[in-house]
This record gives structure tokens, sequence and C-alpha cells, in this order.
């Protein structure tokens, strides 16, 4: 190992090999045994929360990226430069009200229509 990184004791690291594949939600939803004292189980538990929580910033990262790339270009153009989480996802809100608000005017026409036909 690179020694400006400092080697975890055996122990930990038999630890983290026992989590490669396993489904971290899963052993999220653990709890210790009642017979494991607090501070082993939350280092037993502190590997995996990390990951949990990496994954589950990642699925929001790409779900805020793939919203970003189904705005219309003239939204994004009402910003200078790079488009902050927080404005793609109120973008996202206006462009989604504005397309429920236009569906409700088609839908009423339609049912305008029909009664007017009758």
């Amino acid at each position: 190992m690179d020694e400006g990184i400092s080697r975890l004791p055996e122990r930990q690291l038999l630890e983290h090999r026992d989590f490669i594949g396993l489904d971290y939600p899963a052993l999220y939803m653990c709890k210790p045994k009642r017979g494991v004292k607090r501070d082993e189980s939350k280092e037993t538990y502190k590997l995996p929360h990390r990951l949990i929580e990496k994954k589950r910033r990642d699925r929001i990262n790409e779900c805020i990226a793939q919203l970003k790339d189904l705005l219309p270009e003239h939204l994004k153009l009402t910003t200078l430069g790079h488009l902050e989480k927080a404005v793609v996802l109120e973008l996202t809100l206006k462009h989604l009200k504005a397309l429920t608000a236009l569906t409700e005017q088609q839908h009423q026409k339609i049912l305008a229509l029909q009664n007017g036909k009758r």
C-alpha cells in the first residue's frame, strides 16, 4: 500500500470483503445483534452506510441529470451558465405546471366541442 495511506486493521479488510456483491439496502435494514457492543456495531455498519449513501446520491444526481436533458432548450437558456440541481428542479416544476395547464385547456376544448356537436 501507499505509505501516505494508513493501513486498516486486517479485521476491517475482511469485513469489507464480506460486503462486496451484497445488496446494501438489505444490509442497511439489519439491526446489530444484542450481544454486540455499540461501538463495534457502529464500526461494522459504517462502511455499508457510506456505500448506501453514495449509491443514493448517485441515483439522485443521475435523475437530476435526466431531468435536465428533458427540459426544453428555451428553459435552459433562461439561466446563465451552469444549471444547479435546485434550478433544474425548479425549471422542471415550472415546465410540468405549464404542461398540466395546457393539457387541462385542451381537455376543456375537447369537452366543449363534444357538447357543441350534441
